[in-house]
């Protein structure tokens, strides 16, 4: 079970393992276990429809689970929580795993059973407000509803109303706006150009909210970029709510950055900003602090230099694109600003001890401690 934590590590979901024998569920990590009933709850009131397939990714407002059935008796579930303060994905990671969960499922039974995984297509389905999996009918497209939603949204958004947010996206999901209404002979792009325009709302309403400019277009670029690297949605709603929840994120980070110590803050535009060529001027300019106090409060803290904390994070980040996206060595070279392909190999194996593509083919591998 420890390469599954890991796999879990790297894609920042948490590990639940279900047995439908017994009928008890458990988060795989102990300091998990009571961080979110709910969930398991979920996953116990239908513990009899996850055994009729095997693989499902459980759909609900503010996350997902994939679940993989590894035998007859256990089922292993991947929760991601697009609410929890404590997840770091950026822009650049958000969608590639909604678009691999067929592989992804594929990975957690080959490393349970250490065996090839059935080829099973992945069985998407909801949690509605009763706790019963089922899939909710789509109202014909209404403009008027669609608009007095989408604003609903937008104020959920810029003034962190968690509840009133999640409340606005079951209203959202019910209307027939998937992108065959914008290219009926080309599903995917249409998707594709539904998703943008619904980004550049949000944009526009951040701007407007007092959000820096600057910050929103690098946001807006960088999810726009994701999505067209995306080669499909198996999900089309799951990945509007994605993108809902980190924009939610995104402002209540913000609103809250001016209140943390100065570490803290070094460490959140590390993440938001890991896909740029980091420098430590950049980082001075943005937080308003002296250049000289940067590295000594973040050394002090988490025992390691900025440098070390970038480059540990730009790997971290490149090796969730190996293991949950299609993207060559080079296209994750490009996205993560290094200067060259051949660095951002050399920085890898000096980190983790491996290449990128040795670590992509042997991910199987119980013996590998990464």
């Amino acid at each position: 079970m420890n390469d599954i934590k890991k796999l879990a590590e790297i894609l920042n979901a948490d590990v639940i393992f279900l047995n439908l024998t017994t009928k008890n569920a458990d988060y795989l990590d102990d300091t998990k276990a009571n961080s979110n009933n709910e969930i398991i709850n979920f996953l116990l009131t239908n513990i009899e429809l996850l055994s009729n397939h095997q693989y499902q990714s459980l759909d609900y407002n503010s996350g997902h689970i994939l679940t993989c059935q590894v035998t007859d008796e256990v089922i292993i579930c991947l929760s991601f929580n697009y609410v929890d303060p404590q997840t770091n994905s950026s822009e650049l990671m958000m969608l590639h795993s909604l678009s691999n969960l067929k592989s992804i499922s594929q990975i957690i039974y080959t490393l349970y059973n250490f065996q090839d995984a059935p080829e099973e297509d992945v069985l998407i389905t909801q949690f509605s407000d009763k706790k019963r999996i089922k899939t909710e009918p789509q109202q014909e497209f209404d403009p008027n509803i669609f608009f007095n939603t989408e604003t609903e949204i937008i104020k959920s958004i810029v003034h962190s109303h968690e509840n009133q947010l999640s409340h606005a996206l079951t209203k959202f999901e019910n209307l027939k706006i998937i992108g065959e209404r914008f290219a009926s002979n080309n599903l995917i792009r249409g998707e594709k150009d539904t998703l943008i325009s619904y980004i550049s709302v949000l944009n526009r309403a951040i701007v407007q909210w007092g959000y820096p400019v600057d910050l929103a277009f690098q946001l807006h670029n960088e999810l726009v970029q994701e999505i067209e690297l995306s080669p499909q949605f198996l999900d089309f709603f799951q990945v509007i709510r994605e993108i809902t929840w980190h924009y939610y994120k995104v402002i209540k980070n913000y609103r809250m950055n001016n209140f943390l110590p100065l570490h803290k803050r070094i460490k959140q535009y590390i993440k938001e900003h890991i896909t740029e060529n980091i420098t430590l001027d950049d980082i001075a300019t943005a937080l308003n602090a002296s250049k000289k106090t940067l590295n000594p409060a973040f050394k002090n803290e988490y025992n390691v230099t900025i440098t070390q904390f970038i480059r540990q994070t730009k790997i971290d980040t490149a090796k969730e694109l190996l293991i949950a996206s299609d993207l060559t060595l080079l296209e994750i070279s490009s996205l993560l600003s290094f200067s060259t392909n051949s660095y951002f190999v050399k920085t890898f194996k000096e980190i983790t001890g491996i290449t990128p593509n040795y670590f992509r083919q042997h991910f199987f591998d119980q013996h590998l401690h990464l």
